[in-house]
């Protein structure tokens, strides 16, 4: 039975999304995608023989679509409509994209796996004529931490002299 009137549980709750504090609409798809690195050779005349296993680190994507519901006089006739999201898709790119850093992100199916931090490497977002929603996608790498790392990722930023 599926119940909808309910608060979830947002510490298992996997469309509940806050990257370095902002919330991603909750009608976003997380996708998963790892790759391993196999180095192997062949014994002459033989078998193959797997030297070394690794794995790089995980691409992360998100796909969701950003819209704003106001409400209207009930003169107009009409109780609700949509707006174009200006101010959502501003907070996107300044406290998202324009981050030359390392993110956190808070999500329990991310979590659970082990991903506490991304690095933002793709940014779509779209109008489409006509219609309010403003459709986006974001592409991120893991910031992988394995038991001997605080993590694979530095960031170095340019200063000129």
């Amino acid at each position: 039975m599926f119940i909808t009137t309910l608060e979830p549980d947002y510490t298992n709750y996997p469309s509940y999304v806050l990257l370095n504090g902002l919330l991603l609409p909750l009608d976003v798809i997380i996708g998963v995608d790892g790759e391993k690195i196999i180095a192997e050779s062949k014994i002459l005349d033989g078998v193959a023989v797997f030297e070394r296993v690794s794995r790089k680190p995980f691409e992360i994507s998100f796909e969701f679509n950003v819209r704003e519901l106001k409400e209207v006089q009930r003169l107009l006739g009409v109780g609700k409509v949509y707006t174009f999201p200006q101010k959502t898709v501003e907070e996107i790119l300044n406290n998202i994209w324009n981050i030359d850093a390392v993110i956190t992100v808070q999500n329990s199916y991310l979590n659970g796996l082990g991903i506490n931090s991304l690095i933002i490497k793709q940014i779509t977002l779209a109008t489409i004529r006509g219609n309010t929603d403003v459709p986006g996608s974001l592409k991120c790498l893991e910031n992988y931490v394995s038991s001997n790392t605080q993590g694979s990722t530095l960031i170095i930023n340019e200063t000129t002299f």
